[in-house]
């Protein structure tokens, strides 16, 4: 197994390239599927992945899919709805936290495409990676960890161009690189005497010098860019004419877009308006949706018009679709739609939306977030109520899938579009606010920082005191219920949350036992109340075991667990954290196991049992980067650094620091923990540098409630 990776500006070659290799590995018996990621935000979370996917499951019978998925395909069905189709007898997967069935997802998918590369080899491309979604990258950087005992190659394709050290795409590629099955080529451009190879291959035309140095200046070897300027100069005759002087108006590659332009004026004007309509809709599009979009044009008149685009190379039908079109190169699509003023463009999107979700009818929230990024480009025309909804029906489906990053960037729309401030105390006023807070919520535990939790539990408690004052119990258990990491050293306001929540349920049911299990965590960690927490622990055991659930019981054993380490009763917390391991692998509960090694990590170091803790440092590790949370992966790095740290294996503790301040660089603990590690080595002036960044850190972290 192999992961590729193919990277340059855009129209140097990276997709014509992938292709070659495609039809390469097709010829010694490979099976090629695509999958392309969508620029807008649109697009369904893990799109390019679904697309080759469905790709495979339509050719593949139903005995095949069983056996090459196993217990993975009702996982996989949840993102891959044709799987279904193939397989209608699929039980759901039973629930999980969210972490964990993350992890499920992604492990189900990896196994069914090693098991789909036995019986033949499977090369899978993802191309324009710099538009994926980070669900995506999420699922590539899981892969590559199982690539090398598959018969599967893997070939991304980006636009180096395109990224900045903050881009989603370049932390997926710093950690790719420390995989031994990666490999990454920059492609560049065609030297001069290439470029007078390539125009005589394609027109035969024997360049002059000096019009080949000329071109060479003009488009720096760029295959794209050279074919539109050689395309335009032998329309106009002028490379038989060896005319220098006509190429001072073709400024490539500084405004590829004017040599684009100037194609784009060869076609009539009713072609160029069709292809303006056309690129709203995308880089594809659909011939009867056109034809809904195209004000007083006739199906005849718009397919005449295609027909001319074609014929320029402008457009080319879709493979496996009738009436399906695409643009031959995204900045083609790019050129037409920003000419269009912001107005007028507003105003197509507005139509093109509502022609959609028409189209859709009672599917149109399966599509909710490409209907939502279109009425956003709309909302200053038609107002921001649709854009609203299909927010947050996009954030929930995106949760539903363990998409958080994806859900963020919804939810945060909507509620930019609500007018809400994300951040503060202002309470939701409706119940779609409401909604938007606790689904903003929600993935932002996931994804931020521990020194941002503080502003998970605002949002998330906007939204409880909105339901609690509506008196929608069921909603105001719900949010109180959402797993929320402790924040230790601070009070956060959600002890008053558990109080309030327990007053709306039955005290002897399983609501009240999960509620007290959390609230006696922020009582021992939160509010330094030990003998108040062990009575609420207590009482949700009591329960748990009444009703003999057992995942109960090792989640509230977890957190007892948890406390007791910090009040250092030692032993205790070790034999509680043993016993919610026991569990957790039994259950395959990712997320509490690793809970509970973490403790188990902290007891071992301070009772001085180092070869232990090393074990259960490396779980945690494995456990932290398979689940793909920031805030329980930054705790994993920091008490590895810990524990080496205190056994005087610097380089050790200084890796693992590194790896903390990596995943969450603005985190006080961790920064702090640095600031003592270099002094212990006597690095003073690196460690003044990490004070400074500690005592910046903290004076830009927004206050606590109660604090």
């Amino acid at each position: 197994g192999r992961l590729f990776m193919l990277a340059g500006e855009p129209g140097i070659g990276k997709t014509r390239t992938t292709q070659e290799l495609a039809s390469f590995a097709e010829n010694r018996g490979a099976k090629i599927f695509w999958g392309r990621c969508y620029e807008e935000e649109g697009a369904p979370p893990y799109w390019p992945w679904v697309q080759t996917m469905r790709a495979y499951v339509q050719q593949a019978s139903a005995g095949q899919l069983t056996t090459e998925m196993g217990a993975g395909a009702a996982d996989i069905a949840e993102i891959v709805p044709g799987i279904r189709g193939k397989l209608p007898d699929l039980e759901p997967s039973p629930a999980l936290e969210p972490e964990a069935a993350r992890f499920r997802l992604f492990d189900s998918i990896a196994n069914f495409l090693k098991n789909a590369s036995q019986s033949q080899p499977l090369m899978l491309v993802l191309d324009d990676l710099h538009w994926a979604d980070r669900s995506s990258l999420g699922l590539l950087e899981f892969l590559a960890r199982e690539l090398r005992e598959s018969r599967l190659l893997l070939v991304g394709c980006y636009r180096d161009t395109e990224l900045s050290r903050q881009h989603p795409l370049s932390v997926t590629l710093a950690r790719l690189s420390r995989e031994p099955v990666f490999r990454r080529q920059v492609l560049g451009g065609l030297g001069q005497d290439e470029l007078v190879q390539f125009i005589e291959a394609t027109t035969g035309v024997q360049l002059s010098q000096e019009l080949a140095e000329t071109l060479y200046d003009h488009t720096e070897g760029n295959p794209f860019f050279l074919t539109e300027v050689t395309r335009l100069l032998a329309e106009r005759g002028n490379l038989e004419q060896q005319d220098v002087s006509r190429l001072r108006d073709i400024r490539i590659p500084e405004s590829v877009r004017e040599a684009i332009g100037q194609r784009l004026n060869r076609l009539s004007e009713q072609c160029n308006q069709t292809l303006t309509t056309a690129s709203i809709i995308g880089r594809e599009f659909d011939f009867k949706l056109l034809i809904t979009l195209n004000e007083g044009g006739n199906e005849d008149r718009v397919l005449e018009t295609l027909e001319e685009a074609l014929a320029a190379h402008v457009i080319e039908e879709s493979s496996g679709t009738t009436g399906g079109y695409q643009f031959t190169h995204g900045l083609i699509q790019e050129t037409l739609s920003q000419e269009l003023s912001a107005t007028r463009r507003a105003r197509l999107h507005g139509r093109v939306a509502d022609a959609l979700e028409a189209s859709y009818g009672d599917d149109a929230e399966s599509h909710s977030a490409e209907l939502a990024q279109l009425f956003s480009e709309a909302e200053a025309i038609i107002g921001p109520e649709k854009l609203v909804m299909y927010s947050r029906l996009a954030g929930e489906r995106a949760l539903a899938h363990y998409a958080w990053e994806d859900a963020l960037d919804h939810f945060r729309r909507g509620l930019t579009g609500k007018g809400l401030p994300l951040t503060g105390y202002e309470p939701a006023r409706d119940s779609d606010e409401a909604a938007l807070l606790f689904g903003y919520g929600r993935p932002l535990a996931g994804t931020a920082e521990r020194t941002q939790l503080q502003q998970v539990v605002d949002s998330v408690g906007r939204a409880f005191d909105y339901y609690h004052s509506a008196g929608d119990t069921p909603k105001a258990v719900e949010v109180a219920e959402y797993p929320i990491p402790v924040i230790t050293g601070g009070r956060t306001a959600m002890a008053t949350f558990y109080v309030r929540a327990l007053e709306l349920v039955d005290p002897d049911s399983l609501t009240a036992a999960r509620l007290l299990s959390s609230h006696g965590a922020e009582l021992g960690r939160v509010e330094g109340d030990y003998s108040g927490a062990q009575q609420a622990f207590d009482q949700a055991l009591a329960i748990a075991r009444k009703a003999k659930d057992e995942s109960l019981e090792a989640r509230i054993l977890a957190a007892s667990s948890n406390v007791d380490m910090h009040q250092l009763q030692f032993e205790e917390s070790l034999a509680k954290a043993f016993k919610v391991i026991e569990i957790a692998q039994v259950t395959d509960d990712f997320r509490l196991q690793l809970d509970a090694r973490l403790d188990a990590v902290r007891v071992l170091t301070y009772q001085g049992d180092s070869e232990s803790a090393k074990q259960q440092s490396a779980a945690c590790l494995e456990l932290a980067e398979k689940l793909r949370n920031n805030p329980r992966l930054a705790l994993a790095c920091r008490a590895d650094a810990t524990l080496y740290r205190l056994l005087g294996e610097w380089g050790c503790a200084r890796t693992a620091s590194d790896r903390a301040l990596a995943v969450a660089p603005g985190d006080v603990t961790i920064l702090a923990d640095r600031v003592l590690l270099e002094y212990e080595l006597g690095e003073w002036e690196q460690g003044e540098g990490f004070l400074e960044r500690l005592v910046e850190t903290r004076l830009d972290a927004p206050p606590r409630a109660g604090v």
